[in-house]
């Protein structure tokens, strides 16, 4: 394969991921705003719906710098630190890609991939399921006359009630299964600690590296945990969402990237230099 054969198929992998990616997200966005989620009812004495609403404590914001903004930086700085005295051995159309770049492309796209899957996954099931949320009650102010006889220990059909309540909030009050914050805070920090025991190899200490991992993990615990205590979902809708994170993780990193490995300069014993050392006769 001549050279220019091998820059159009580098650049070729680099347009496709990104038309992947592009399309995964116009997908995610479509069926954001074109998608309404499943109408479910609700029985009025259910004190799982009858939650104060409460501001998030983990805003959506937040989770974006965390999830997506931590991995990249620390895949950045050690794709560079491990690769930068690496030799290159791919050029584009005469210009040599560094190899740290390379290896910190394969890893970001893999990642962002994943992310997009898990998103994706978490939207089709918030749409398909349409479970109410904690706050519902509070939310939404159902027109119906819950202390009345007739509408006790009944299922209320989402035909027979309306919102009174003008809050903009009212479609997103019907994804409460799964949590999205659940799932994108447990894969981003659970593929960044599994990145971390394949990549951050100094031997110096081992508790620099496992303390990353435990505060990685710990942030995902607690965006996990703050989705129960401010009623935003229901504890079960934490734990598919965090599983489902997981799941993915585990996924991307050991099946889905491709690390670009540290050459080692091997140095070869001639077989004239290699002694057995015995005891010694008199």
């Amino acid at each position: 394969m001549s050279k220019d054969e091998r820059s159009i198929c580098v650049l070729r992998k680099v347009v496709l991921d990104g038309f992947l990616i592009a399309g995964l997200t116009v997908c995610l966005f479509a069926m954001k705003l074109l998608w309404e989620p499943f109408h479910r009812g609700f029985f009025c004495d259910d004190e799982s719906l009858k939650y104060p609403y409460h501001e998030n404590t983990v805003t959506t914001p937040m989770l974006r710098s965390f999830g997506l903004g931590l991995p990249f930086l620390v895949v950045l700085v050690c794709e560079w630190i491990i690769l930068r005295k690496e030799p290159s051995d791919t050029k584009v159309f005469g210009l040599s890609i560094p190899t740290w770049i390379r290896g910190l492309y394969c890893t970001v796209v893999a990642f962002g991939l994943g992310a997009l899957f898990v998103e994706l996954a978490t939207e089709i099931a918030k749409q398909v399921i349409g479970r109410l949320r904690p706050h519902f009650f509070d939310l939404c102010r159902p027109s119906i006359d819950c202390s009345l006889p007739e509408w006790r220990g009944r299922y209320v059909l989402p035909s027979e009630y309306y919102c009174t309540s003008n809050s903009s909030q009212i479609e997103d009050m019907r994804k409460s299964f799964l949590s999205g914050h659940s799932s994108i805070a447990a894969y981003s920090m659970v593929f960044l600690a599994l990145y971390l025991e394949r990549r951050m190899t100094w031997r110096g200490t081992r508790v620099l590296r496992h303390s990353l991992q435990f505060s990685a993990l710990m942030i995902s615990w607690f965006t996990a945990l703050s989705r129960v205590s401010d009623y935003k979902h229901h504890w079960s809708d934490v734990l598919a969402g965090y599983s489902l994170g997981v799941v993915f993780a585990i996924l991307v990193v050991y099946c889905g990237i491709d690390l670009v490995q540290k050459k080692k300069n091997h140095i070869i014993v001639p077989q004239n230099d290699v002694y057995v050392i015995g005891p010694t006769h008199a």
